[in-house]
């Protein structure tokens, strides 16, 4: 599935989704979303991100695509085709993403960064493809732009939140060879590449990254994991169970979102399907979150006290 959005004048924003729909029990994957919390805000999280008939939280796998007139820039790379995993909604799935981005004028062979926003399974798959029985680089013309801390943290075995079982997989047909194809650029806080800033956002994982697009006088943040759902816009002290270091995940999620209400930048998390992102404000001293796309709930969403 594919959508997009100009965002002026040569650029445009194209989301590439391989998988949407309810998947993790909700306490699995945010532990302290207890159930009353997601009860309260019901009349807003219902279907769109939560299914109460099943407490399952609904999550979107997916890679971001931004097409620009000297660049084509993908942010994050999704679970990737035919790759085993310990997740079901991961194991060897097959998605036409190489057909979807040849349909939007951006094959492989024209990607021209790859900037990963954390190293965690689902964020690199589409960094290689099976080719003649082993894992080559998809964008083979692409430079690579990974958190050094995140290869470091993997490649030693250093995760405390995941066993070696969810990432020393990806590690091998996901990131090991983009490395030994000399491809890999290590992004640091600050650097710009292809008109996006990095900045450090670590919690989520030791390396976690932000990229800010400014243009035409609007602001995008792809936030990556740094938020999994929008509940944890209303109740910030909330963290998914992946969070390598739950008290600075928090503090970097508080950090931004004081940002972004500030800002009046778009958020663009990585597990949302709104191509549109999420508008964030103050209610006191809460945050309160605004969707640009019609939903069936309230445009703003406040957290019950």
């Amino acid at each position: 599935m594919m959508n997009s959005r100009s965002l002026g004048r040569n650029t445009h924003l194209v989301q590439i989704i391989e998988f949407h729909g309810p998947t993790h029990d909700a306490q699995f994957m945010l532990p302290d979303a207890a159930p009353h919390i997601l009860e309260a805000n019901a009349s807003w999280l219902s279907d769109h991100f939560w299914t109460p008939r099943t407490n399952r939280l609904v999550f979107t796998n997916q890679l971001w695509l931004l097409k620009m007139s000297d660049a084509n820039v993908l942010i994050d790379t999704g679970c990737g085709n035919h790759k085993e995993r310990v997740s079901p909604y991961q194991n060897k799935i097959n998605t036409p993403v190489i057909d979807w981005l040849q349909a939007v004028g951006a094959p492989p062979e024209k990607i021209t960064h790859v900037l990963h926003t954390h190293l965690h399974v689902d964020h690199v798959g589409w960094n290689t493809q099976l080719v003649d029985g082993r894992w080559a680089p998809t964008f083979a013309n692409a430079a690579y732009y990974m958190p050094k801390l995140d290869y470091e943290l993997f490649t030693h075995l250093r995760a405390r939140r995941m066993g070696p079982e969810y990432y020393e997989a990806s590690l091998a047909d996901s990131v090991i060879p983009v490395f030994e194809a000399g491809l890999t650029r290590f992004v640091e806080d600050g650097d710009e590449i292809a008109g996006l800033v990095a900045s450090a956002a670590p919690g989520h994982t030791p390396g976690s990254m932000i990229y800010t697009l400014r243009h035409n006088g609007d602001e995008l943040i792809f936030s990556g994991d740094v938020l999994h759902s929008p509940l944890q816009v209303l109740f910030p002290q909330i963290n998914s169970r992946w969070c390598e270091d739950q008290e600075l995940a928090r503090i970097t999620r508080h950090r931004l979102l004081e940002r972004v209400a500030a800002s009046g930048a778009t958020l663009i998390p990585a597990h949302a399907k709104s191509i549109h992102g999420w508008r964030v404000g103050r209610k006191g001293d809460r945050f309160s979150i605004g969707f640009d796309e019609p939903l069936t709930t309230p445009l703003h969403a406040v957290a019950a006290s």
